[in-house]
């Protein structure tokens, strides 16, 4: 048994679900994945560091041969010794250094009680700390800090997939096992090892993190994709930074004046269904509304040195807006100027935008398309506050689309794809049209969904020249599986020759299979006159082949020998089994006979056998069209809710992620025909290769949620928190 899978036997008892989750045991065919996870991080920091070392080192060295003064060339030689001793054990030393950080994180994750309650029973044992080891604690706590903003992305989806399989309901830096501050404690643990001052000790431990937040990013990507490909939260949903709305709301909370209204009843009121028609007709009413709106429209028109409030804002020069501008104009103190309600508009709709560039799974490319909509989202937000509480606003469904058709692209979203054609030229009417009737949002979201339709539709028609093929290849694989099926009885008789079994195996299938593909049979009773003199013929052969035990049927067997042989060839004959073949076995068959005459008169009595000419045993009721013989698994569940336009994610061997669309399923479920966006490929799965690669985390289910819609959801989970 290797290492992993001898840790994770022992850890069983350690990472127990704990009792304020109420998670299941349904995580625990995944402890070994997260040994496997800490392995996998412990090897790559370790190439990691000892590169930098080596690096750190020449650096070092030319530094000093550069210094200016005596004291600075000690310091650079002592921190290089100190680098040294660091680097010479450092396989070794921080391989145990992060084992005892994830044991310790591993085991205390799932703690049960009250933070509360010490050995006592009532509250913790209090004692002093040293101020030296509170130097320590702060100095690794910032640079632990400094590795997460490192890889923040990954490590939010590392996090949420850890705490899956710790059964937790969340983990966070602090106790993660595999995380950032796991890492750097291991660390720290080594510098402090080393006989040196606490300055240089710390210098160490600064240089080594900076080099190390260059390379966790990836490794953190690389531990996800492990995850995904152990079927760990294949399809974790992508998070953004958070915090920026509250952030805003407690400003604005910290800074309103008496008789304003509370930052936190407007939110709820702009995302609520309830106030959406009663804004849209009474924003003109607002104080200032008007006066902002020419500022927003003058932005849109991409003028200069325009003044709000007695202040000057601008867009950037080439009126291609990079990144959230509606941040850059909060910082110019736009929100400041305007009034109370909308401020808190331009904060949230702000903030919709930090969390869309923030999302990983959306091409940069449209991003940059989306981006551009910034300021008549705004205007439109502040207009009709219907766009945050309303999922079928025709401006969120616009924008659900567009990052939805981006993310479902297949391959690189271009700027000379059709796609990103027809996104650009939307985007640039809204810029040029939009003043403050939102029906061109309506009218581009109409031009869209035609696109879409209409592509959907060519996707289809190509991939649709195949559907005939893989039906009747569906039809010849349930016809196949028919017969098998009604001759199972007969392929797990041990006594039955070994070369007829071949024979019923190989060639009687075909046999049955034309029978039942004859009358279009796809599930039994087979009626059909052929498929029953087929049957017959099988019972005949196998009757024929087994030792005949008495005198009685050395004679009955001579006598319809001949019967016998002449129905195997018109059956084999009719199923075009080639003459060479039947000639090969009916040399063997004739062997077989010999020996079943030979067989000892008066043997013990065998199991009953089928007599000749007796009629074919049905051998049960298949699931009508319906795949055979498949025993209910997790992947084949997942199969069982996919319908056409389910959207796919599959991932070839070199890694790289193919999205198609599904356009067809086949009548008895067991072919898949997938296309992609462009309608350039098409690709035909079976039921049984497609489970394979759901099982093994090489096909996913694409997520579908609206883009906008999560955002709105995940904006407003933060501000109630």
């Amino acid at each position: 048994m290797s290492r992993t899978a001898i840790e994770a036997e022992r850890l069983v008892t350690t990472l127990q679900p704990s009792r304020h989750t109420g998670a299941s045991d349904a995580f625990r065919p995944h402890q070994g994945v997260l040994l496997e996870c800490r392995d996998f991080v412990s090897q790559r920091v370790r190439e990691a560091l000892a590169r930098a070392v080596g690096e750190l080192g020449d650096e070092l060295q030319a530094r000093r041969l550069g210094a200016k003064t005596a004291d600075e060339a000690q310091k650079l030689i002592e921190l290089q010794a100190l680098l040294r001793g660091i680097g010479a054990d450092i396989d070794r030393a921080f391989s145990a250094g992060f084992e005892d950080q994830f044991q310790e994180r591993a085991k205390s994750s799932n703690v049960s009680g009250s933070f509360y309650e010490g050995d006592n029973g009532f509250f913790p044992e209090l004692s002093l700390v040293d101020e030296t080891e509170i130097d320590e604690t702060l100095a690794v706590k910032n640079l632990a800090t400094r590795l997460e903003r490192a890889c923040e992305a990954e490590n939010q989806d590392l996090q949420t997939r850890v705490a899956f399989i710790l059964g937790e309901s969340d983990v966070d830096n602090a106790t993660n096992p595999i995380g950032p501050t796991a890492i750097c404690e291991a660390l720290k643990d080594i510098c402090w090892g080393q006989e040196a001052s606490g300055g240089l000790r710390a210098t160490a431990l600064e240089l080594l993190i900076g080099r190390l937040a260059g390379e966790l990013s990836n490794v953190y990507h690389d531990v996800n994709a492990l995850l995904v490909a152990r079927r760990v939260m294949p399809n974790v949903r992508p998070r953004a930074r958070r915090g920026k709305a509250s952030e805003r709301m407690a400003m604005r909370k910290s800074a309103a004046l008496p008789g304003e209204p509370d930052p936190s009843d407007v939110v709820k009121e702009i995302f609520t269904a309830r106030a959406a028609a009663a804004e849209r007709a009474d924003w003109r009413q607002r104080a200032g509304t008007v006066d902002l709106m020419q500022l927003l429209d003058g932005l849109q028109q991409g003028r200069a040195d325009l003044q709000f409030g007695g202040q000057n804002f601008a867009l950037p020069p080439d009126g291609q807006p990079s990144g959230n501008v509606i941040n850059a104009l909060i910082e110019a103190g736009l929100s400041k100027q305007a009034s109370s309600i909308d401020g808190i508009v331009i904060d949230v709709v702000a903030t919709l935008f930090d969390y869309i560039f923030d999302d990983s799974r959306v091409p940069d490319a449209m991003k940059g398309l989306i981006g551009r909509l910034q300021i008549p989202v705004l205007k439109l937000a502040m207009m009709d506050h219907g766009f945050f509480s309303n999922r079928t606003h025709p401006a969120r469904r616009l924008i659900n689309l567009l990052a939805q058709a981006s993310v479902t692209w297949d391959g690189p979203l271009a700027e000379d794809s059709s796609l990103y054609r027809i996104a650009e030229g939307i985007v640039v009417r809204i810029q040029n049209q939009f003043a403050d009737d939102p029906s061109v949002f309506a009218g581009c979201l109409q031009e869209f969904e035609n696109y879409l339709v209409e592509q959907e539709r060519y996707a289809d028609a190509r991939a649709a020249t195949l559907t005939e093929r893989l039906r009747e290849r569906e039809r010849i694989d349930l016809a196949r599986k028919l017969g098998e099926d009604a001759l199972s009885a007969h392929l797990g008789n041990e006594d039955i020759p070994d070369v007829v079994r071949d024979f019923i195996r190989d060639s009687w299938t075909r046999v049955l299979g034309h029978a039942a593909l004859e009358v279009g049979a796809t599930a039994a009773p087979v009626r059909s006159e052929r498929w029953s003199n087929a049957m017959a013929a099988v019972d005949e052969l196998v009757w024929s082949v087994l030792p005949k035990e008495s005198m009685e049927e050395r004679q009955r067997m001579v006598k319809q020998l001949p019967v016998i042989l002449r129905n195997l060839k018109a059956s084999m004959n009719g199923a075009g089994i080639e003459e060479a073949s039947q000639k090969a076995f009916f040399s063997e068959l004739v062997k077989c006979h010999a020996a079943a005459l030979k067989a000892p008169v008066g043997a013990a009595q065998a199991p009953a056998r089928p007599a000749p000419n007796a009629p074919a045993r049905p051998s049960g009721p298949l699931p009508g069209l319906q795949p055979i013989g498949e025993e209910p698994t997790p992947e084949m569940l997942e199969l069982d809710l996919l319908t056409r336009g389910s959207w796919l994610e599959l991932r070839d061997e070199s890694g790289e992620v193919r999205r198609v669309r599904l356009t067809w399923i086949s009548p008895a479920r067991t072919m898949y025909l997938f296309a992609n966006r462009q309608g350039q490929r098409a690709l035909a799965l079976t039921r049984t290769e497609l489970g394979r690669r759901f099982a093994s985390g090489e096909a996913s289910t694409a997520d579908q949620e609206p883009l906008l819609d999560r955002v709105v959801d995940d904006v407003l989970d933060e501000l109630r928190g």
